[in-house]
């Protein structure tokens, strides 16, 4: 399945629910991305899930909108992230 082919819904499912993409992150001289220990101030540590996901952007705007584009491009998304690795396969296929 490419990209292309993802419904809201889908793209939606691919998420693993680990929420690092919701810690702070820091990007050395080097250009290797560094995780933190601070969670998004929205995310519940024990869930991993977001405290206001259906209005997140409208009430945290800083908040990344991950979109097949998007994750293509991203070089702080985890390796084992769901999106990244459904992207990969479909790639691959």
């Amino acid at each position: 399945m490419s990209d292309e082919k993802f419904d809201q819904e889908q793209w939606e499912g691919l998420c693993e629910k680990c929420g690092l993409c919701c810690f702070e992150k820091i990007e050395d001289e080097d250009g290797r991305i560094l995780y933190t220990s601070t969670p998004c101030r929205y995310l519940d540590v024990d869930t991993r899930q977001c405290k206001i996901y259906h209005k997140r952007f409208k009430i945290f705007p800083e908040c990344v909108q991950l979109t097949p584009e998007l994750v293509k491009t991203l070089k702080w998304l985890h390796r084992s992230c769901g999106y990244k690795k459904a992207l990969a396969k479909a790639e691959e296929a």
